[in-house]
């Protein structure tokens, strides 16, 4: 089964495309945060991750995970985000990532990429 994955970040933290799992009961959603240069400003606290169906693009469901803090005075650069999910997923649909400002991500996300959906513990690239 292919799925398209997106994220869009912000002009101070980048956000990675979400690597979708399957497991035994249900689906690992998993990506990376990252500061750009020189932003001062706190990392962002949420990630939200949005289901899309193929037909229509409208979102079918959603859900929030916590991103650790990325602190900039102990030179950290870099957090990862990561949830489980019971979705299931069709050929076609889309698993889109924004930061949480508690509405739905943008329509035009800034990366996007056609992945295959592997079989349970086999990550995808």
């Amino acid at each position: 089964m292919n799925v398209t994955t997106e994220s869009t970040g912000s002009p101070y933290f980048s956000l990675g495309r979400p690597g979708v799992y399957k497991d035994t009961s249900g689906l690992e959603l998993a990506g990376r945060v990252c500061r750009l240069a020189r932003s001062t400003l706190l990392s962002p606290p949420r990630v939200r991750l949005e289901h899309l169906g193929a037909a229509t693009a409208d979102v079918i469901e959603h859900t929030e995970t916590h991103v650790a803090a990325i602190y900039r005075g102990a030179d950290q650069a870099c957090s990862d985000y990561a949830t489980h999910v019971t979705w299931t997923l069709g050929n076609g649909d889309t698993v889109r990532a924004c930061f949480d400002g508690g509405r739905a991500c943008p329509r035009d996300p800034d990366a996007k990429a056609v992945v295959a959906v592997p079989a349970p513990s086999t990550p995808v690239q």
